[in-house]
């Protein structure tokens, strides 16, 4: 009996009868992985961008004109605007204000 030689090739590659899957050439993948990632930092700086200008545009509001600078009981502190109406100072409410006094000190800006 005459020994038979087996060849046998690994499961994960192809038969030498069928041609071989064609890859990229190295530059061509270098351009692939460059055009992803350039992509995709242009879709996050977009991403970043575009709400916070909207945010900004949106909330954007113009101070109330009060008077409330120019009275003698306005004190530009933090925890204490007005003697009178703490919670009315330098808001909309604040326009027509009853206790408005001109302060001395001030020059009336016109």
């Amino acid at each position: 009996m005459a020994a038979k030689s087996i060849t046998t090739q690994p499961s994960n590659s192809l038969p030498l009868s069928q041609p071989g899957i064609r890859t990229l050439p190295d530059s061509d993948t270098a351009f692939v992985i460059i055009s992803f990632v350039v992509f995709w930092t242009i879709a996050a700086f977009i991403y970043a961008c575009i709400p916070k200008q909207k945010q900004h545009f949106s909330s954007f509001k113009l101070p109330p004109k009060t008077l409330c600078r120019r009275c003698r009981y306005f004190s530009d502190n933090h925890y204490l605007k007005c003697a009178l109406h703490p919670a009315t100072a330098l808001t909309e409410k604040a326009v027509d204000c009853r206790d408005y006094c001109p302060n001395s000190k001030t020059k009336s800006v016109e």
